[in-house]
């Protein structure tokens, strides 16, 4: 317990010191950077702020849909707009729960409670995120490799570094079953208890692997999350023209990767102020000003929010259509 509250309030200093630069580059602890703040957003497109909340539900779509895909490829048969309604219900618990994971678990548990097969539906979540995470180190990997004087900072490297590692430990101990039977034979001799806990995750583990039989079904994955990546520079961009940006489509090309990689560092409470952090250090490279980019992050935001609100609502008739169908299943048995 005391290690788990010692990692929480290392958080939440770095959550205060990134909110404390970013309110300090923008100039925000005077009343003029203030005003120049508010100038901007009433400055906004209103054309280009429409184009913008559009791509974000384009954006949860494509997500849907290699989702779909997934699932289809183990013969697991789920409609794309369920999933859609699925993936905008995690956006729901994404920014309810301290974790850009609690959304996963949602995906993950309601899935498998309309399928009744848990160990496929957290194994097409991982699936899903997991291809997603490695195609953008890659992207973010490029990006800096050839603006390497332009990215000539160490955190980015060593964060791009921790990211790709991390990734790769995950991946290699999901697919690998000898580390998996290594750690049964350490662990489950000495902690019996654990051995339920072995149990689940090698159901797990087979339901992952599983997908490796079906190669075409994991390339297509990978294009499709090129696709979502691809859209997510446009978000970004549209985003900023809404503020009168002059940053080039190029330009965000190389930026979004690294600005989605930096945001995907687990290191703030709920990714508060490390998103507007890798907005501004970011942009900033490029020559946009500080009130340029902390104004696309907080839109950008702001869009999290409208989603969000809307996974509420459908989170809400989802689960009521559900309690109906029990109530009714139930009929006769008490």
């Amino acid at each position: 317990m005391q290690k788990k509250s010692l990692f929480r309030w290392i958080r939440i200093s770095i959550t205060a010191v990134l909110i404390a630069f970013v309110l300090h580059r923008a100039d925000l602890f005077t009343r003029a950077g203030w005003q120049n703040l508010f100038g901007t957003f009433t400055q906004i497109s209103l054309p280009y702020l429409a184009i913008s909340i559009a791509v974000g539900f384009l954006l949860m779509f494509v997500s849907a849909f290699k989702w779909y895909m997934l699932l289809r490829s183990r013969s697991i048969h789920v409609s794309v707009w369920r999933l859609y309604a699925y993936y905008i219900v995690g956006m729901f618990f994404n920014l309810l729960l301290p974790t850009t994971v609690g959304g996963d678990v949602v995906r993950m548990t309601e899935l498998g409670r309309h399928t009744g097969n848990y160990a496929d539906a957290v194994a097409s979540v991982f699936v899903e995120r997991f291809t997603g995470l490695a195609t953008l180190s890659a992207l973010a990997l490029i990006a800096v490799v050839v603006n390497v004087q332009m990215f000539n900072i160490p955190w980015v490297t060593v964060g791009l570094g921790v990211m790709i590692v991390g990734i790769s430990g995950v991946i290699w101990f999901v697919i690998d079953e000898r580390l998996l039977h290594f750690a049964q034979r350490i662990l489950g001799s000495r902690l019996p208890l654990l051995g339920t806990f072995f149990a689940k995750l090698e159901k797990f583990q087979q339901a992952v692997v599983a997908y490796k039989s079906d190669p075409v079904a994991l390339v297509t994955t990978i294009f499709i999350s090129l696709l979502f990546y691809l859209l997510a520079v446009v978000n970004v961009w549209v985003s900023a023209l809404a503020f009168g940006s002059d940053l080039s489509f190029i330009d965000m090309l190389v930026a979004v990767p690294v600005i989605l990689t930096i945001m995907n560092l687990p290191i703030s409470i709920g990714g508060i102020g490390l998103m507007e952090f890798a907005y501004t250090v970011t942009l900033e490279l490029f020559g946009a000003s500080s009130a340029l980019a902390i104004s696309t992050a907080l839109l950008i935001r702001a869009k999290s929010f409208l989603y969000a609100g809307i996974g509420g609502f459908i989170y809400l008739a989802l689960n009521d259509g559900y309690l109906k169908r029990q109530e009714v299943a139930g009929e006769g048995i008490d």
